[in-house]
């Protein structure tokens, strides 16, 4: 079940990063993610409400959710800025290694894990990283510094391995939904509110919202997802949420038209070879 959590998880994700990075793209990274937050906030209370009251909210937790919360943003940040300078596929395999630093994290603090499952992580990471690395997202396009985007891609996957692991270590204490809610919540009182009280929200631009509106769902169903995969293993969860990347490779090849090389067919080879390996073990 973990297995398949943890993959539900890469898909959802995958699409949610493309459509959030094509919102970018059309508003400018801050806007993008207050629309985002704002958007994907409206799925999250409701669900959270819906689940209950939060098993427990002290000061110790709050520091967490602002933890979690600020790298969730820093990654959008990071991942947003990115994609305007460079392409989403220099950018994606790049970000897409945050389950690796997940799962460093998750074995550094000791979670048990066995000798075929750190072999698999350890395929699963570099072949999202050949799987989604492609050329650029839209054929004949020019971008300013390729170099930046990749440092970009690097910032996020740090921000977001932290991310990963923080939930994970709360997850059990407040609930996967109102963690997931409250992370949102955070994201729209620190972006989106500043935002309309200077009234820069106001666009026009129906495809620019309608993908911030999917991007922002996605997030918050592929955050649930990974918070459900990781009962059964953090490390597990954080790399195979991490083929996110192999998801918006793919997702290259179908909208918006890229070829995949050699190299991606032999990620994509890797990521099989990964996911046989961490369901033996």
């Amino acid at each position: 079940m973990g297995l398949l959590l943890g993959l539900l998880s890469a898909l959802v994700w995958g699409v949610a990063g493309v459509t959030g990075s094509l919102a970018a793209r059309r508003l400018g990274a801050t806007r993008a993610i207050a629309w985002t937050m704002a958007l994907s906030m409206l799925a999250a209370v409701p669900l959270a409400v819906w689940s209950g009251t939060p098993d427990r909210i002290d000061v110790r937790m709050a520091l967490w959710i602002l933890l979690i919360a600020a790298c969730m943003l820093g990654g959008l940040v990071f991942v947003y800025a990115g994609v305007r300078y460079g392409s989403i596929s220099v950018v994606s395999p790049i970000s897409a290694t945050y389950g690796g630093v997940g799962a460093v994290l998750a074995i550094a603090t000791g979670e048990p894990v066995k000798a075929l499952a750190v072999v698999a992580l350890t395929l699963a990471v570099v072949g999202a990283f050949l799987a989604a690395k492609g050329t650029t997202a839209e054929p004949g396009a020019a971008y300013s510094n390729q170099r930046v985007a990749a440092l970009c891609g690097a910032g996020a996957a740090v921000l977001w391995g932290l991310q990963l692991w923080a939930g994970s270590q709360v997850q059990d204490d407040i609930g996967d939904s109102w963690l997931v809610a409250c992370t949102r919540m955070v994201g729209v009182l620190v972006v989106t509110a500043p935002l309309a009280v200077r009234l820069q929200l106001v666009i026009g631009d129906r495809k620019a919202l309608w993908l911030a509106l999917v991007a922002g769902v996605g997030e918050v169903a592929g955050f649930t997802l990974y918070l459900k995969a990781s009962v059964y293993g953090v490390a597990q969860a954080a790399v195979l949420t991490g083929q996110y990347g192999t998801v918006a490779a793919l997702i290259g090849v179908v909208v918006l038209k890229e070829r995949l090389r050699g190299l991606q067919y032999l990620g994509i080879g890797l990521i099989v070879l990964a996911v046989i390996g961490l369901s033996l073990s």
